[in-house]
């Protein structure tokens, strides 16, 4: 099971190599990889530090310094989905939520809307998602 941060089931959609650091993009590298090959892997939604975050320059002891802004991701992208803080469910439901709920919905700015990514995830928006999967 992978531990994932409701927004960052956005980011992914839209993940094309860059990041906070080297580590940081062969972490999210390799849980995207996984993702994409296994995508009946399930998921548990956190509001804290997950696997991706791991590797994040901006992730302490304490928890993100970014703090309180992506804990907003996280509320509306959970919102947006009709989901809860530590629901489980596959990736492949989840993303098929995202899409749906958020990237089609042209929502992305509504959630992300402080984000220094966000200018380059519109340009892109949802290319590694592709279709909704039933």
């Amino acid at each position: 099971m992978i531990h994932l941060r409701p927004h960052h089931g956005i980011c992914i959609g839209q993940f094309k190599g860059f990041g906070y650091s080297e580590e940081f993009v062969k972490n999210m590298t390799e849980i995207v990889a996984e993702l994409e090959k296994f995508p009946d892997t399930e998921i548990k939604l956190v509001a804290g530090g997950d696997s991706i975050c791991a590797s994040c320059p901006h992730f302490q002891e304490e928890g993100c310094t970014s703090g309180q802004k992506v804990m907003e991701y996280d509320r509306k992208a959970l919102m947006l989905c009709g989901l809860k803080e530590n629901e489980v469910l596959s990736w492949r439901e989840f993303r098929n939520l995202v899409m749906q709920n958020i990237l089609s919905a042209n929502k992305l700015s509504e959630v992300c809307c402080n984000c220094s990514w966000l200018s380059l995830c519109l340009e892109c928006q949802g290319f590694r998602y592709g279709k909704i999967e039933k």
